[in-house]
């Protein structure tokens, strides 16, 4: 390697420091709410709240209301004709799939508040992480029980608690499913997933309003800002600068289609503030 690109390289990479970059379900139907995720059985309500699974901004039972925000994901007596009619299962499971994110390699921190009342030994609960961004579930990375008992009797939370798990560094992504079965007249309560993913910026990382997608690109990158973006540079892992681009409004298009596929630094200017992030190109 030439001294000139190791050089590169040290300033390049002594400019960055990590932030937290937060994808979030609160079920709130706000902006902030962007997590996607699917369900396999569409939410409903049946005999006035007793079967039940659906957003929910009051009470369920002796569970008062959200953790947080105006609504949460309530459960009760999920064993019922409805679920077993959608599914065509005697004892179906009730699952959400959550959509990858993104956390380009630097590791993340996932979770999720959960609060149940009155569940028994045959019922349970469980996530499981896979890191890539696909969707099938015939194997995964990581499994925890949320609660599973063979012990006889009722059982509740503490509240609302916490469920957390590190994500390690290396994957590029990292995608979730929670799985549930609960039968009889028992309680459940869902809040707040999310995870805390770390991404490279710089010690200036102020420019008003920015965004950038989409993430992985396909080879055209597109940049916003409230002020106007005056140049952007793409820098391999080794530091070397392989595309630049002037602007002068407050959006910026980059057509990168002709660079290597892999993972790349992108450095935008703006006046005085600069603001660096990592991007994918396939």
């Amino acid at each position: 390697m030439k001294k000139t690109t190791i050089f590169l390289l040290l300033i390049v990479v002594n400019s960055f420091y990590v932030i937290g970059q937060v994808t979030r379900q609160g079920f709130d139907n706000q902006q902030k709410d962007n997590w996607l995720y699917t369900s396999n059985i569409p939410f409903y309500e049946f005999s006035n709240g007793a079967d039940l699974w659906k957003q929910k901004s009051g009470s369920n039972g002796r569970i008062s209301g959200p953790f947080s925000g105006t609504s949460y994901l309530a459960g009760r007596d999920l064993d019922n004709e409805y679920s077993e009619s959608v599914t065509g299962m005697a004892s179906p499971e009730h699952i959400l799939n959550f959509e990858p994110i993104y956390i380009g390699g630097l590791g993340a921190e996932m979770s999720f508040r959960v609060h149940y009342v009155g569940i028994d030994k045959n019922d349970y609960i469980y996530y499981q992480l896979s890191y890539n961004n696909g969707t099938d579930w015939s194997t995964y990375d990581y499994m925890a029980d949320v609660f599973r008992t063979n012990q006889n009797g009722n059982f509740n939370s503490r509240g609302w608690e916490e469920v957390k798990y590190t994500v390690p560094t290396g994957p590029s992504f990292v995608r979730m499913r929670l799985v549930i079965y609960q039968n009889g007249n028992e309680y459940l309560g869902f809040d707040d997933f999310q995870v805390v993913s770390q991404t490279l910026s710089t010690k200036d990382n102020l420019i008003e309003g920015f965004t950038y997608g989409p993430n992985p690109t396909n080879g055209v990158l597109r940049m916003k800002a409230k002020t106007t973006l005056d140049k952007a540079s793409v820098y391999d892992v080794l530091g070397k600068e392989v595309f630049s681009q002037k602007g002068s409004s407050t959006e910026m298009t980059l057509n990168i289609a002709n660079i290597t596929s892999g993972l790349y630094l992108v450095k935008v200017q703006s006046g005085e503030v600069t603001q660096t992030f990592k991007i994918i190109n396939k």
